[in-house]
């Protein structure tokens, strides 16, 4: 039996604009690729435009570039389709979302959030790993969160309908998210911190919260937020998912893989080729097919299902 999958996040798009990446034909190196993505079962994928920071190109100038990419990827390939609520795992085709990786693309302009929304983003990661006007990143966790304009920020995303992404943010921010957001937030690519301890990772009263508001957490395969030393294999990302499940609750748990994003993929798991290894391992941890499902697709597009509707 092969399950489906959703990822919450991937950088491909970048890879495409700085690297040549092409869908369907990977070059070495490449993690997310058409072959691999139907070989692993992955019927929803989640495309980021992540801005270099020191380009000499503005975060809005790059993600305009990848987002003329991910329409032409689109547009030249029939097995992709924007996601919809009536859209069928069970068939070919992929459904796919379109996100940004930092806030520094709206440029401290609403109306370019706006911009944005109406070209197809439907979710915002608010931070990478650098300070900007919206928040302070968790490479920084002894920093205040939110900003004002960080405020009007998730107050607009909310109105818009436009999903609010914590990962890469420090704990304060997520904090102030917990207080401020109307609408359920989401970690699309964070492990847990009691199993790593990395700035990156999410602590259990992050995971705990998240989840009670009716959002998810995507683990990622990065191995220096699975594992303190050493390279990550798939065991650890089955480990991360256990302990979300654990504290969260199995309706929390889904994967953001962060593929094209790392050098070091896990050893077992280089691409999106070997995804249903997640299923099995998670089946082996005692959890019933309707349960490996959820987590393995259904709790990420439910979650996301909500946005974009206004």
């Amino acid at each position: 039996m092969q399950y489906p999958f959703a990822d919450g996040h991937c950088d491909f798009l970048s890879g495409v604009c700085a690297r040549n990446y092409d869908i369907a034909h990977p070059v070495p190196g490449q993690q997310i690729a058409l072959p691999y993505l139907q070989e692993g079962n992955v019927r929803l994928q989640f495309f980021a435009m992540w801005p270099f920071p020191h380009a000499p190109k503005s975060a809005r100038e790059q993600c305009l570039e990848m987002l003329s990419a991910y329409e032409a990827m689109l547009a030249a390939h029939p097995a992709f389709s924007s996601l919809t609520p009536d859209f069928d795992p069970t068939g070919d085709n992929i459904a796919t979302v379109l996100t940004i990786e930092g806030g520094e693309a709206i440029e401290q302009d609403l109306g370019l959030l706006h911009d944005f929304f109406q070209k197809g983003v439907r979710a915002l990661t608010l931070t990478w790993n650098y300070p900007n006007a919206i928040a302070h990143p968790g490479t920084e966790p002894d920093s205040p969160g939110l900003t004002a304009f960080g405020r009007e920020v998730v107050r607009e995303m909310n109105a818009l309908g436009m999903a609010i992404d914590v990962s890469h943010l420090n704990d304060a921010g997520i904090d102030d998210l917990l207080r401020l957001s109307t609408q359920p937030i989401f970690a699309s690519h964070s492990n847990a911190r009691a199993l790593c301890p990395h700035s990156r990772c999410l602590s259990d009263a992050h995971i705990r919260a998240i989840a009670d508001m009716g959002g998810v957490v995507g683990v990622n395969f990065f191995d220096k937020h699975l594992v303190q030393e050493g390279r990550a294999s798939s065991r650890d990302i089955l480990a991360h998912l256990r302990h979300v499940i654990e504290v969260g609750g199995v309706h929390a748990a889904c994967i953001g893989t962060d593929f094209d994003g790392m050098q070091n993929t896990p050893t077992d798991l280089p691409n999106s080729s070997g995804m249903q290894r997640i299923a099995e391992g998670l089946s082996k941890m005692g959890l019933s097919p309707a349960e490996i499902r959820r987590v393995t697709y259904e709790n990420l597009r439910d979650y996301i299902l909500q946005f974009g509707q206004k």
